[in-house]
């Protein structure tokens, strides 16, 4: 990558969807079927949900589960660019410092170009329909924080059923947790749901608390 950005191919991300086969030949050790195959792979990535379109844009603050947070709230990229800071700050799980960041980032010149550029390549920059929710009474309102690699769920995965049942999921602990879900190699998350009294989930207890399954 820092040899396209030597040789003025790169500045931005958008220059990414301008690359050609002929210009990437021209890079050390990029034959013709290498080339083609990164042309390939750059076009398949417009497919990239809204919410990892939010991520990659390196916004301040904005991790992957904001982001997600963010595209739930806001389904297209003009309504978060015109979305005012107290409106950010309103949804539940990103407050102040991100709304502040996000506003911010919208505002400069540079990366209004850079959109409009991504939304003239055909990048993803729409949400995509949202599954219907399926509440139960069991985890509806009820906030989680995920630690630890779990058995056979993905942590995305385990997300996504909680928010399904109507539950919140969150990135921190704190005294309105409800439940800590507990994987391998759990972090110091563990050690604070101990301490505040937070009630523990295995994967199997997770699933059963949703009324879903388990391996047997």
């Amino acid at each position: 990558m820092q040899q396209f950005v030597d040789r003025g191919l790169l500045h931005t991300v958008a220059d990414l969807y301008d690359l050609t086969t002929d210009q990437l030949m021209t890079v050390d050790r990029m034959g013709q079927k290498s080339a083609q195959n990164l042309v390939a792979a750059i076009a398949h990535s417009k497919t990239q949900p809204w919410s990892r379109v939010l991520y990659g844009l390196g916004i301040r603050h904005v991790g992957s589960v904001n982001a997600q947070t963010l595209t739930e709230n806001f389904s297209t990229v003009a309504a978060l660019a015109n979305a005012e800071v107290g409106a950010i700050a309103s949804v539940y799980g990103i407050g102040q410092e991100i709304a502040q960041s996000v506003y911010d980032w919208f505002r400069v010149e540079s990366n209004q170009t850079l959109i409009e550029r991504l939304r003239s390549a055909g990048v993803q920059l729409m949400g995509e329909a949202k599954v219907a929710k399926v509440v139960n009474g069991a985890i509806a309102g009820k906030i989680f924080v995920i630690t630890g690699t779990l058995p056979t769920l993905k942590r995305d995965e385990a997300k996504a059923l909680i928010q399904n049942a109507g539950g919140k999921v969150t990135s921190s602990m704190s005294a309105k947790t409800n439940y800590l879900v507990v994987g391998e190699e759990a972090g110091s998350k563990l050690a604070k749901a101990e301490e505040l009294g937070v009630a523990q989930l295995s994967e199997p207890q997770l699933l059963e608390l949703l009324a879903l399954p388990t391996e047997s």
